[in-house]
């Protein structure tokens, strides 16, 4: 233990004289969070070769918009930005404003993924980030979307409105049903688009022959459902496979 503190303390002061290298930041205890102090310590290259590790946890304000801004910097600009950055931002995203989404091109279904996953990002930042979607994503409308491109959009759903959610079709958003079910602080208006999509035959079949489990995959969905549907209690059919 007397060791682990020992090396510890060495690296922090290296950081302090040096900065840490990515090297060695790989070789911090898995619990040690670096400090805005010790993040500006560390040379713009080695922040980004090691942005997996950095962005891995719940970010700080400060040190997220200090990691990005160093990106940037770095690259000269965020249109010179590679997808592969992009895809490894994960708590460093909430640094990014909703007018520099502007210039993030979103065609790669990798870099997609990154921004929808749950980082409590606002409603102008999920918005700037569906617009940039819906220009960019491989000419895909929603009728296009397959269970690929509903699990990797995830969160960014929740700035489509109910008409471009109701356009899905509903075998794919079957397959990807579970997970829509989890979305947290999701916009009324989508989920109860999604709503739509759960009652059509082609989803999971007639409501009639839904189990509780049913309801349980729907998640969120479920609460948006026609309110015959869970009060009068049809439940008693199994519910198709998936």
């Amino acid at each position: 233990m007397m060791t682990l503190i020992f090396f510890l303390i060495q690296l922090l002061l290296i950081a302090i004289v040096y900065g840490l290298t990515c090297a060695e930041i790989l070789q911090l205890p898995a619990e040690k969070k670096l400090t805005l102090q010790e993040l500006q310590t560390i040379q713009p290259k080695d922040i980004v070769q090691c942005l997996a590790h950095l962005g891995k946890e719940n970010l700080g304000e400060k040190e997220a918009g200090f990691l990005w801004k160093t990106i940037v910097n770095f690259y000269e600009g965020i249109p010179n930005i590679p997808d592969s950055v992009f895809m490894l931002l994960h708590w460093v995203t909430p640094a990014v404003s909703p007018e520099e989404y502007g210039n993030i091109t979103f065609n790669s279904i990798d870099v997609i993924q990154n921004f929808g996953l749950d980082y409590n990002l606002n409603a102008e930042q999920l918005y700037a980030i569906a617009d940039r979607v819906r220009q960019d994503f491989a000419g895909k409308e929603p009728e296009d979307y397959t269970y690929y491109d509903l699990t990797a959009l995830r969160q960014i759903l929740c700035a489509f409105n109910r008409s471009e959610i109701e356009r899905i079709r509903p075998s794919a958003y079957r397959e990807a049903a579970l997970i829509i079910g989890k979305l947290q602080n999701c916009n009324p208006e989508t989920l109860q688009g999604f709503a739509t999509l759960a009652v059509q035959r082609k989803a999971f079949g007639s409501p009639d022959t839904w189990s509780d489990a049913t309801l349980e995959i729907l998640g969120v969905v479920a609460e948006y459902l026609p309110k015959g549907i869970v009060d009068n209690n049809k439940l008693g059919g199994q519910m198709p496979s998936i």
